[in-house]
């Protein structure tokens, strides 16, 4: 599922979402739309308690995530870069993490990026550079968020995580580079 949430920086209120996939997509956006009417703040949406099935879902909810994340970005525990300025960091030889697993990379990645699974990460931390702006990302965001975590924890001060991840990111150029009949910046897409 793919979620975006709008929400307003000074009152913290929510504004509105968009969502797209498989599954209760529109139970989310219900859920958005009660907390809209309600006047209701990204606190409030990462504290909602929502019904779920163990087997099929996890406590926390897509929603409730949205919440956490907005939060993190407004209390600047997490920079991220959006997916439309992506082509501009792999163009200019930005210093680029997958830390999806060896096999998730060989399945497709950005061209130029370095493969520094989340599962090796602390022990790898020798390799990645301190003194510029480090960006991350996974397959879908969780995993680049995890290592943004452990390597600020660790005093590296300027690492970035990619919004929306390399669902995202395949996404978005899949479509520009159709229309603009451009050269793919990642070795294969990936929209699974």
């Amino acid at each position: 599922m793919y979620f975006k949430l709008l929400f307003d920086k000074q009152s913290k209120k929510v504004l509105g979402a968009q969502a797209v996939g498989k599954g209760n997509v529109d139970k989310r956006i219900d859920v958005i739309a009660t907390l809209i009417k309600m006047d209701g703040t990204i606190g409030d949406l990462k504290n909602l308690e929502l019904a779920y099935f163990p087997m099929h879902g996890t406590a926390k909810d897509v929603v409730n995530v949205a919440g956490l994340a907005a939060e993190n970005i407004l209390n600047g525990d997490l920079e991220q870069v959006p997916v439309s300025k992506v082509r501009e960091l792999v163009e200019a030889d930005a210093y680029i993490i997958d830390v999806g697993e060896a096999n998730e990379y060989e399945a497709g990645h950005l061209k130029g990026t370095h493969n520094i699974p989340l599962s090796e990460l602390r022990n790898r931390m020798d390799e990645i550079p301190q003194d510029i702006p480090v960006y991350l990302h996974c397959r879908t965001g969780q995993r680049s968020y995890n290592a943004v975590r452990i390597l600020k924890n660790n005093s590296f001060g300027n690492v970035m995580s990619i919004s929306g991840s390399y669902l995202g990111i395949s996404f978005f150029e899949y479509f520009n580079d159709l229309s603009g009949k451009r050269a793919p910046i990642v070795t294969e897409y990936n929209f699974n």
